[in-house]
């Protein structure tokens, strides 16, 4: 039986953390995208709906987690070979909860062959009073293909009157094409 000067030499229990990780690639065969390799791991999920319209397919990226507090990793790996086409979005606002010290860390990384083209459209993030979040977008373009990116972030949600009284968000970009950097944008 442990006596009560033994339980308070024992160390603090670690929280559990929630990780995520996803990668896709996509490949274009006689004009059209195909899925081409898929991994998921953790809370990072996928999902192909049929598409509206097009023939390119989408990607809907889901945290199962129900979103980010200090210590958790999220990370999404897209490739697009040569002609290759998608739009990837979220299913939902990514949300970014109070931490107790550690950044949640988010890492997406886009790789576009030539004459491909991605539509990387995730839903907003909305960082929550005692949010810490710590994000990276890496690009890399190769020849003539594009890339329409949107990475908003929203500080609480004025219609339920919460406010963000402090936080942390380090939300750091970075794009090249054919390897040379064309856009480098850091925010803290």
């Amino acid at each position: 039986m442990l006596a009560i000067t033994d339980l308070q030499n024992l160390a603090p229990a670690r929280m559990q953390r929630a990780y995520g990780q996803a990668s896709v690639s996509f490949h274009a065969r006689e004009g059209r995208t195909h899925l081409d390799r898929l991994f998921q791991e953790g809370c990072a999920k996928l999902r192909f709906p049929r598409p509206l319209g097009t023939d390119a397919p989408q990607a809907i990226l889901i945290n199962t987690a129900g979103g980010l507090t200090g210590g958790d990793r999220f990370g999404t790996e897209v490739k697009l070979a040569e002609k290759a086409q998608t739009c990837i979005t979220t299913q939902a606002c990514e949300r970014v909860y109070r931490s107790t010290g550690a950044d949640a860390v988010v890492t997406n990384r886009l790789r576009l062959s030539p004459g491909a083209r991605l539509a990387w459209l995730p839903q907003e993030t909305i960082l929550f009073d005692g949010g810490r979040l710590s994000r990276t977008l890496d690009v890399d373009l190769a020849g003539d293909s594009e890339l329409v990116a949107v990475e908003a972030v929203l500080f609480g949600r004025q219609a339920m009157g919460e406010t963000l009284q402090s936080g942390h968000l380090h939300d750091r970009w970075r794009i090249r094409r054919d390897g040379r950097l064309i856009f480098a944008d850091d925010l803290r």
